[in-house]
This record gives structure tokens, C-alpha cells and sequence, in this order.
């Protein structure tokens, strides 16, 4: 690795969310949905952009610039659409295909485009035999499989838990959502459905006596073929964990194998209590130098739609598969960070507060005048030019981040910004664990900094930063020495 890998992996200043991770060449590419900053504007109001890395450092993120935009989609989007989280495959042509679901309508959209990289072009729908767009249900999160012997198979799905809530008269959804997650086998062509749809996986309505009880199917479903089995991944009912079921064929049947992550942790070890503020979760799964990742992403701004890309390496369990993935400030780095330079506050993985409320976020309510968030503020005439930093800590608020390898540091020193006394003690693995240094600065609205002197550190430990007296206080980035 030729460069340290933080988590989020891309720039602070990118709200990719959604990411399905593919392997096309040398390269690892993340095809996702856009979101901005803030989440003003809801969901995914962005073109479609891809983000890769050479495979030998994953450090290395480079930004390959709109592939489709929204000017390109057949449907009408200037009432505020959203074009939904898409997936690329490799088609038995040797061409690449974009498929993709908008708010506005039911089909699955199909782009194409002789390199992985982009442009690409419109190329039609997912259609029945006769050609015409299969419109029956709403063709949603579509995630697609290109088998080993070329056949082609499409997973979709929407399964709300419970009654269908108000919202959604108004949300453009124009079908009831079906119980289950479909899946269909395409032609070579890559869009005409030969057969289903065929039930998947069980929503929460429907989960009894099918064991998924409890991680019912909510939306994302990403295929994989993994050790000669078929793995479908995708957001449970719980909303903020990605679970995965296993078959012996494509289309099934699927048994519930367990969570692979949660955006808050939750369900860890048997955490009840989430690690951050968390709402939605969509992601993928990939395979790099011989271990599985799974990518996800993570909420900031106080609101669900201004979410970041973010991966994990996934632990085995004594059966071979996959266990729970904890959430860490360091996920594709395949070790701990250096303690040493500085670090962005706002890679944190741990932000937790008597003022965050226990309940998901959602693009329905604000909660950035309450709750400490994750937070950007222009700094320059372009997106790459923001102030990145933890906004509106309050007494009480932790924020953490794990795992670093210490080398006998010294001191650790805070940017902070805000006005009044603060009080910050460091503690080590645990956030309740004893305090190894506190101090207190008086701020006066500017950006100033605050030292702590612990004892010399040595060793691979989380650090959490607790915050004692204080009040809207802001933090931008801390530094070793």
C-alpha cells in the first residue's frame, strides 16, 4: 500500500453513497448514486460519477468525472427525481452496462459503454419478450450477476416494513411493492427478462417461518458468486445493516446467513446502543488481495441524504463465511493507521452524544441545530475547497476513532473553534475507559489549539476524545507529536 487508506475513502468533499465496488482490469471502481452536501435537496439529485484506484494502492483514489448524466435519463427529472443507486457488470459482450431505477418511474434503465470508465449511452430497459419496458413492479436498486457459463441475472426490490407510510403517495412510486425481493434471468442481450420474477428473499411483512426473521428484505441487492455459491447481499429491515443470504443457484432458494454491517454497529457483539448518527445503509461486496470487503456508507449533516462512501474488511466466521464487520476511521488501510501527521476530525467513527437522538436520521427532519454532525463550510471558489469539521459538540459528546499504531507519542493537540471554556480528556479502546489526559481552553470564535499531554502511547489502540464542558463547539482536525 503506497498510501494510507482513510474511511471514508474518498475526499471529504465527494457524497457517494450506494457503492457497488468492481474489479474491471488493475483497477477498483465504485459505481454509486450522488449525493451533496447538506442533503438540501434530498436524495441522489447528482449525475452518476465513478471513482477508481489501482488495485496496488487502494490509497490512490482518482475521480473519473460524470459517466451519465441526468440530462441523459429518458425520464422527466426536473421536478427533483432521483436517480437511484445503480450497478455496473460486464456484459457477455465484453461491453459494460450501467443499470439504474428512477423515483419517477418503474423500469430499469440501461446505459452502455465500451469502457468501464464511461460515457455512457443510453441503450433501453429491462423489457419483456415482446420488447416492451417491464413496468409491473418497480424495477428498484437494481443489482445484477454475470455467471461463469454468461448467463445474466437481475435482482430489484423495495419491501417496507409495516403499513406503507404517508410519504409514500407523493414519492413517485407508482405500483404496490411487492412482499418479496424479485430476481429475473436476462438474455445475452442484457435486457430482455427469459425468466421471472421469482421471489428472493422475504420482506419484513413476511419473514415468519422463513428464517429472516428480524432482517427481512428492505432494498439493495447486490449478487455475488463466492466459492462456488451465489451471495446476495442487501439492506435489511432494520435499514442500517447489510445482511446476506446464501443459494446453490442464482435465483434461489436464499438461507438468511447473517449481518455483514451496520452503519452505527449495531448488532456487534450484541451493541444495542448506536456509534453514530445512522440512517440508511446500500452497499456491495469485493474481493482485494484475498480478502472481502463489504462497502457501505455513513450519514453526516444531521439529515439521511448526504451520505459518504465508506468499507470495511469482513472477519470469517469458523464456518467460512462472513461475520459482522466493525466500523472503523481506518477500513481499506488492511492495518491500523500511523499515529503521526494530522487527521481530519471528521474521520471519525464513533460520534455519540446525550444530545443525538436514538433514532434513525431521515431526509424528513433537520437535526443539525441539535445534534453534533459532520459538517463542510466553503473555503474556496470549488468543491474541493471546503472546511471539513465535527459541528455543534456539546458536553458530553465523544468522538472517536479506530484503530491507530502508536510509537510513543507524546502529546495530541485539537484545532477547536467556538466560544467559552471546553474541556477534552483523551481516553484509550473504550470511551468509558480512564482518562489519560484532560486539559481545558477558553475559545473565542476563531480557530485555536488545544494540547494534551498524555503519557508516551506505544502500541495499536482506539482513541476517543471526550468532551466535557462546552457548548456548539466545533473540531477540525487533531495532530501527534
Amino acid at each position: 500500500m503506497k498510501h494510507s487508506v482513510l474511511n471514508p475513502y474518498l475526499p471529504l468533499y465527494e457524497y457517494i453513497p450506494d457503492g457497488e465496488p468492481r474489479i474491471f482490469g488493475n483497477r477498483l471502481y465504485v459505481y454509486g448514486s450522488h449525493d451533496f452536501a447538506g442533503g438540501e435537496k434530498g436524495f441522489c439529485p447528482g449525475d452518476y460519477m465513478v471513482w477508481s484506484a489501482p488495485l496496488d494502492d487502494l490509497g490512490d483514489w482518482q475521480c473519473g468525472g460524470v459517466i451519465f448524466p441526468r440530462s441523459s435519463c429518458p425520464d422527466d427529472l426536473s421536478a427533483g427525481g432521483a436517480m437511484a443507486a445503480p450497478d455496473v457488470v460486464q456484459g457477455v459482450d465484453g461491453r459494460y452496462y450501467l443499470y439504474y431505477n428512477v423515483t419517477s418511474s418503474n423500469p430499469c434503465h440501461i446505459a452502455v459503454s465500451d469502457t468501464p470508465e464511461g460515457p455512457f449511452l443510453p441503450y433501453g430497459d429491462v423489457c419483456s419478450p415482446d420488447g416492451a419496458p417491464y413496468d409491473a413492479v418497480k424495477m428498484f436498486d437494481p443489482g445484477v450477476l454475470v455467471d461463469d457459463d454468461n448467463r445474466v441475472y437481475l435482482f430489484i426490490g423495495f419491501c417496507m416494513p409495516g403499513p406503507p407510510p404517508a410519504w409514500l403517495s407523493s414519492s413517485g412510486i407508482k405500483t404496490a411493492l411487492p412482499e418479496y425481493s424479485l430476481g429475473f434471468e436476462l438474455a445475452a442481450d442484457m435486457k430482455t427478462i427469459i425468466n421471472g420474477p421469482v421471489h428472493i428473499i422475504p420482506g419484513g411483512n413476511v419473514t415468519a417461518g422463513t428464517g429472516f426473521e428480524g432482517h427481512g428484505f428492505y432494498e439493495a441487492p447486490s449478487p455475488r458468486k463466492i466459492n462456488g455459491k451465489y451471495v446476495l447481499a442487501y439492506s435489511s429491515e432494520l435499514s442500517h445493516e447489510m445482511a446476506y443470504a446464501i443459494a446453490d443457484e442464482p435465483l434461489g432458494p436464499y438461507t438468511y446467513a447473517g449481518a455483514l454491517v451496520s452503519c452505527a454497529n449495531l448488532g456487534l457483539n450484541g451493541n444495542t446502543t448506536p456509534v453514530m448518527p445512522y440512517g440508511n445503509v446500500h452497499g456491495g461486496m469485493v474481493q482485494l488481495h484475498g480478502d472481502w470487503y463489504i462497502f457501505y456508507h455513513r450519514h453526516t449533516s444531521g439529515q439521511e441524504a448526504s451520505r459518504q462512501g465508506c468499507a470495511q474488511k469482513l472477519p470469517i466466521r469458523d464456518d467460512g463465511w462472513f461475520a459482522q464487520a466493525e466500523i472503523t476511521s481506518c477500513g481499506l488501510n488492511d492495518g491500523p493507521l500511523p499515529a503521526s501527521g494530522s487527521l481530519n476530525a471528521c474521520y471519525c467513527c464513533h460520534l455519540t452524544s446525550p444530545q443525538i437522538a436514538p433514532e434513525r436520521l431521515t431526509t424528513r427532519t433537520c437535526r443539525r441545530a441539535t445534534e453534533p454532525h459532520i459538517y463542510e463550510e466553503p473555503a474556496g471558489t470549488d468543491e474541493t475547497q471546503f472546511l471539513h469539521y465535527i459541528a455543534n459538540i456539546g458536553s458530553g459528546t465523544v468522538v472517536g476513532y479506530r484503530y491507530f499504531r502508536f510509537d510513543r507519542t507524546t502529546s495530541i493537540s485539537l484545532r477547536l473553534r467556538g466560544s467559552g471554556n471546553v474541556t477534552v480528556s483523551i481516553c484509550l479502546d473504550r470511551p468509558d475507559a480512564g482518562k489519560i489526559a484532560e486539559g481545558s481552553i477558553s475559545l473565542h470564535n476563531t480557530w485555536e489549539t488545544l494540547t494534551l499531554a498524555p503519557e508516551a502511547i506505544s502500541g495499536v489502540h482506539a482513541l476517543y476524545f471526550c468532551f466535557g464542558s462546552a457548548e456548539a463547539v466545533q473540531f477540525e482536525s487533531f495532530s501527534f507529536s
